[in-house]
């Protein structure tokens, strides 16, 4: 399974609403095909960050796709130490 960061940033004027969805929770829910990993908020509560694996990109692309209308998000894919190092090692890096 793939996993990939999501990072956001909410603009303050959407903030009222970012709340109500968070409490509502709705939004927040795994869609099927995707499992959340992690999930961090800056301490201003302007920016995040979400891992999520899943094996099909458009699942995580169609799910915060609930969101754009109220924040800006990146997704991309990520390694962990433990892939990176298989793939250094089949690079004959290592």
């Amino acid at each position: 399974m793939a996993t990939y960061m999501v990072t956001y940033e909410l603009p303050y004027v959407n903030r009222n609403e970012a709340i109500k969805r968070f409490v509502n929770g709705d939004a927040l829910q795994d869609p099927t095909g995707a499992k959340t990993i992690a999930r961090w908020h800056a301490a201003g509560g302007k920016t995040g960050w979400i891992a999520v694996e899943t094996d099909d990109p458009a699942i995580i692309t169609a799910w915060f796709l609930l969101w754009t209308d109220i924040m800006d998000y990146d997704i991309t894919p990520v390694v962990s130490d433990e892939e990176l190092g298989v793939a250094f090692g089949k690079a004959g890096l290592v």
